[in-house]
This record gives C-alpha cells, structure tokens and sequence, in this order.
C-alpha cells in the first residue's frame, strides 16, 4: 500500500515536471550571420513548405540586417495607385527568430515555426531605449 508521504512525493514531481513543461519559450529577432546561394537555397525552401506555392526571388542580403522579409505577389494594374491602397498586391511576412539557440522561420500567418538547421543566426540587438 503506498503511503501518504508517496502521495506527496508524486503530486511535488508532477507539480514541477509540468510547471517546467509550460515555461514559456523565448524567441528573439535574429539575422543571418553570413549568405550565399545555398543559404537563399534552404530559405526559398522553408518558404514553399510553410506557405507553399511556388520558391520567391529573395534578395542576396535577405534576413541580413532586418528579421522581416514581406514578399509582395501579384500586380499593380494600370490606373491604380499602390500608396493609396488602390491594388492587387498580396504580401505575406515571415520573421527570422532564434527559438531555443536554434534559427526558426516564423510565419505568423498559420503561428507556424521551421528550423532552419543549417543557418547561422545571430540575435538582432534591440533598438528599444
């Protein structure tokens, strides 16, 4: 028969395995440490796997001094005025983040996260004062 102070022990280890399992996690803006082609390569890939369609035109500095890329589709007809809203243009976001020590593609659109594994990612400073 377990006895009253097992009970104890058990509920005291429940308590903190749980409590240590909904810490929250910290995410922190980051940039790409470096680029090349196989870079934009693994990012143009982690596009069309959390958004899907077709692999974007990325910029060769893309994520290397802001952590947001928005990506424009679509065109602007004839007569309309882009500034005033007066478009077909659709944009889509995504946000570089470092989640755990590991590089992560955000996209907020579907709170979506991919790690991009062989990416070096430096944490973006911030600008608040």
């Amino acid at each position: 028969m377990i006895s009253r102070a097992s009970y104890l022990l058990l509920g005291c280890i429940f308590t903190l395995v749980g409590c240590k399992h909904s810490q929250p996690t910290m995410t922190y803006k980051a940039h790409l440490a470096n680029t090349s082609p196989a870079v934009k390569k693994q990012l143009q890939d982690a596009i069309v796997q959390l958004k899907g369609g077709v692999a974007p035109q990325l910029a060769d500095n893309v994520f290397m001094r802001s952590s947001t890329l928005i990506l424009e589709q679509g065109m602007n007809q004839h007569g309309y005025e882009p500034i005033l809203g007066q478009h077909d243009i659709s944009v889509t976001r995504f946000e570089l983040l470092m989640k755990d020590g590991l590089c992560v593609l955000y996209y907020p659109k579907k709170d979506k996260y991919l790690n991009l594994t062989d990416l070096q990612c430096n944490v973006q400073p911030s600008t608040e004062k």
